[in-house]
């Protein structure tokens, strides 16, 4: 793991909600987009080094993006 990857992993132990002040912060802060920021952490948390030196991190975004995946496959849409 890098110094990069340590940075946006300890940014997220950090920031743990999801709102728009994070996504400033993820901008000022790391100097990434939202949706970079996402992809770089999705991928991270999927990593065995990770899951052992950030395991409650890495467990709550998994977590979280599995909560997100089911809610949007529940979705309907009025006719």
């Amino acid at each position: 793991m890098n110094d990069d990857e340590r940075t946006i992993l300890a940014f997220e132990e950090q920031h743990p909600r999801n709102d728009r002040g994070k996504e400033a912060a993820v901008r000022a802060e790391l100097g990434l987009s939202w949706v970079r920021y996402r992809q770089v952490l999705l991928q991270l948390v999927r990593r065995q080094d990770v899951l052992e030196a950030f395991p409650v991190v890495a467990h709550r975004v998994i977590r979280s993006t599995e909560a997100g995946v089911r809610a949007r496959a529940a979705r309907t849409f009025a006719a």
